[in-house]
């Protein structure tokens, strides 16, 4: 994707969420480390997601990022890499056997109302202004999908960055009502293997 495309797609939501405002000047990375409360960046975090899901997605004029693909990625992957059964929080599985585990999970999950999706948070992504609050950047994976993947993704970047106790302000702040802990748990699966 050029960087004419990411900005076109930055340009329409711009109009439609906050969020997708540029980073103002003197905001900090979460890659570089932001001297606030993780629990504050962690409810900023849940909430610029849930404003983000909620745009309406009738007149979305990016592709889908479908879950299929997405696990044909992940398979790519992990046949591409020395990955061993002691890498992250799978410890002890064999890696063969995780796709497996995401396959079974992914296909028994049904198709979900989709919605607008970053598609593909990391901590370089997200920016923190102490006046201003949060932005995020690097929108050349938006598209339509499931909302479990940014949720997956979000919960994975700040329990990598804070550690996992913020997890739960996080959910909280986007919507717990919201939250399918099925759908979760097989994207937190599949962002876990297109991490590694």
């Amino acid at each position: 994707m050029t960087t004419v495309d990411e900005e076109r797609r930055q340009a329409w939501l711009v109009d439609r969420v906050a969020v997708a405002l540029p980073a103002p000047d003197g905001a900090m990375s979460l890659a570089g480390g932001i001297p606030v409360n993780p629990e504050s960046i962690s409810r900023a975090l849940g909430s610029a997601l849930a404003e983000l899901h909620t745009i309406p997605a009738d007149d979305c004029p990016f592709p889908a990022l479908d879950g299929d693909v997405l696990s044909g990625r992940a398979r790519g992957r992990v046949e591409a890499s020395p990955l061993t059964a002691d890498d992250g929080p799978y410890r002890g599985i064999a890696p063969a056997r995780l796709l497996q585990i995401l396959d079974d999970q992914m296909a028994g999950l049904g198709v979900a109302p989709p919605v607008i999706v970053h598609g593909s948070l990391t901590a370089s992504d997200v920016w923190f202004h102490p006046e201003f609050g949060l932005s995020l950047t690097k929108w050349a994976s938006v598209g339509l999908g499931d909302r479990h993947l940014d949720l997956a993704m979000g919960a994975k970047l700040l329990g990598d960055t804070y550690g996992y106790a913020v997890a739960g302000p996080f959910f909280e702040a986007y919507d717990l009502d919201r939250v399918d802990a099925v759908r979760l748990d097989a994207f937190q699966l599949l962002v876990h293997l297109l991490t590694i």
